[in-house]
């Protein structure tokens, strides 16, 4: 199993050690978000990013190789986004009741995805089939260590395999995130998802047998 750890982003070739580069990279994702709701993969270049962003091409090419990472670097700034929200999410529900704690989740994932709709849109629209699958199970890791902790503090769960619960609810927002990149967030994040992810403690809970955690592709 891989280590959870921060997501990292694909490295650039100049890091942002001064808030001159930090800005400069932001100037450039954001770019890209534009041309990318506007005109799709197709019209999103490292020529037409940089003269939009108002830097050279050769300043782009300091920081992203080409169009790809520029794309996968929104990928990994959107899926940190989203763990950091659910984390928190999870450490504020320590002691609640496992229902709370499930609704609590699903909220804050849901709010994470919308309050960064546009770049949501931008991912679409430029998604890649042949983004590593690294990512997201590194996103996965981490988010079942918070919804492990998180679990292990409800006293109602004391005789509950947390750890199972918590895979289980990582794979599903995993897999959410996943479909929200190739289908959009219209029809990826629906009253629909909502209910999979907050019945998720009530099938376990119900259950005859435990979650058979090697079920899930996220690992």
């Amino acid at each position: 199993m891989m280590n959870a750890r921060k997501l990292d982003p694909p490295q650039p070739r100049k890091l942002p050690r001064q808030t001159r580069a930090a800005n400069t990279i932001e100037a450039v994702l954001e770019a890209a978000i534009q041309i990318l709701i506007a005109e799709g993969s197709r019209g999103l270049t490292t020529t037409r990013v940089a003269r939009r962003s108002g830097f050279a091409v050769g300043t782009l090419y300091q920081y992203f190789a080409n169009k790809d990472e520029l794309i996968d670097t929104l990928v990994h700034r959107h899926l940190e986004h989203i763990v950091t929200c659910v984390r928190l999410a999870c450490r504020d529900q320590h002691g609640a009741h496992p229902e709370d704690m499930i609704n609590a989740v699903a909220d804050a994932f849901f709010a994470a995805n919308i309050e960064k709709a546009r770049d949501v849109r931008a991912i679409h629209l430029g998604w890649r089939r042949t983004e590593s699958p690294e990512v997201f199970c590194v996103a996965s890791a981490r988010l079942r260590d918070a919804s492990t902790s998180m679990f292990a503090s409800s006293p109602s769960l004391e005789s509950v395999p947390v750890d199972v619960l918590a895979h289980k609810l990582g794979s599903i927002l995993v897999d959410t995130m996943r479909s929200i990149f190739e289908q959009g967030m219209d029809l990826a994040l629906t009253p629909g998802t909502r209910e999979r992810i907050v019945n998720v403690y009530a099938l376990f809970h119900t259950a005859e047998a435990p979650f058979d955690a090697t079920a899930s592709t996220a690992h």
